[in-house]
């Protein structure tokens, strides 16, 4: 079991422990811990000058196997100004640490779900389903698969119109799928033996049997996102990485996505045709997503199934809830969602007056242009 490494500890791979107050960089201050890992540490911290927030993630320098946080650096350092990604602020070493200071969110998907009791109305899914494809595009075209997708790893913002956007975040187990020879961007060759990397729950029936995860893994991933958002897995209740293989493989497209409207299953259809070498057609799931938008009436500045609980501005800005107070949140999500539910149902959906007021004309909040290009040419 790793123990934690302070800053002026032993030389250990545990978590890195930075006292609330200290300042690192002479710019960044520790206002509290939100969370860690095995060997890294995520805390919120406040820039000394101007009071802007953002996250900073700690790893010590003496974790075994090769620096998660330096190669998460790399990533954000090519999503440098691509929208609904995380982007990084800056990064240094200490002579015990490294870290990295980046975009600060909102909740996490995952969190959102839980709010309104694990099940999302078809307008809300569809639209995150969007959301999510533009954000894997993005990291794609910089050369990058992502492996592990999944509801903890995307977050919305935390003002403004960013709050009504899922972004991709924690790229600690990416790996860059081109290669440079001789000047010329190619496509990696699959490794023929490769340790598997990504949640069982979530990741490709092909990644489960460790295969080499290009493109489309991620997008079966965000499938099972998807089909998830409307009931449980089929294989929600195993817990052994085998078994769940094996319920993958058997489970049928129908199956899967038996309570998500139909066309859905088109998706699935398209990336039955890929493997690891062939581009998927973003714009084709695209417009798939978005004909589903049309055929249930949903517009973007549609509220979404979380925006609907009376309760949610006061769930958006409480910290940790005591154990009783989740109890208490769990009736009131409970009963709220049935009216989510009957607003979907009757074929009216409650929009934002704010977002109204800025995207009168409903414009989705990317370019659907950028579905259509393919910037590596592969």
């Amino acid at each position: 079991m790793a123990t934690a490494a302070a800053v002026g500890g032993a030389d250990e791979p545990g978590p890195v422990e930075l006292p609330v107050g200290k300042t690192v960089a002479k710019k960044w201050k520790i206002i509290e811990k939100l969370g860690e890992g095995g060997c890294g540490a995520v805390y919120l911290v406040e820039d000394t000058k101007n009071k802007a927030k953002a996250a900073l993630k700690a790893e010590s320098n003496f974790v075994a196997g090769g620096s998660v946080l330096k190669l998460e650096v790399q990533v954000l350092k090519r999503l440098a100004g691509r929208k609904y990604v995380a982007q990084l602020i800056t990064s240094g070493k200490k002579e015990r640490y490294c870290y990295m200071v980046m975009t600060l969110f909102g909740h996490s998907l995952g969190r959102l779900f839980k709010f309104c009791r694990r099940e999302f109305t078809p307008s809300t899914q569809v639209r995150l389903g969007l959301q999510m494809l533009y954000g894997l595009k993005q990291l794609h075209e910089v050369g990058y698969v992502h492996r592990d997708l999944k509801p903890a790893n995307l977050a919305i913002g935390k003002k403004g119109k960013s709050m009504r956007v899922v972004h991709l975040l924690d790229f600690g187990l990416s790996r860059e799928y081109i290669i440079k020879i001789d000047g010329k961007t190619e496509i990696r060759k699959p490794r023929e033996n490769t340790l598997f990397r990504g949640t069982t729950k979530y990741c490709s029936a092909h990644a489960n049997c460790r295969g080499e995860q290009g493109r489309v893994d991620d997008l079966w991933s965000m499938v099972y996102v998807l089909a998830e958002m409307r009931g449980p897995l089929p294989w929600d209740q195993l817990r052994d990485k085998h078994e769940i293989g094996k319920k993958k493989k058997a489970t049928s497209d129908e199956t899967l996505l038996s309570k998500c409207p139909p066309p859905m299953l088109e998706i699935a259809k398209h990336l039955r045709d890929l493997d690891y070498y062939k581009r998927p057609d973003y714009a084709k799931i695209y417009h798939i997503l978005d004909g589903i938008m049309v055929d249930l009436g949903v517009k973007h500045a549609d509220q979404f199934d979380w925006e609907l609980l009376p309760n949610y501005n006061q769930l958006t800005t409480e910290k940790k809830p005591s154990r009783a107070a989740r109890r208490t949140k769990i009736i009131t999500v409970s009963e709220d969602v049935s009216i989510a539910k009957t607003t979907e149902s009757s074929g009216k959906h409650r929009k934002d007056p704010t977002v109204q007021s800025e995207e009168s004309d409903d414009k989705p909040p990317f370019n659907p242009a950028e579905f259509e290009k393919n910037e590596l040419g592969f």
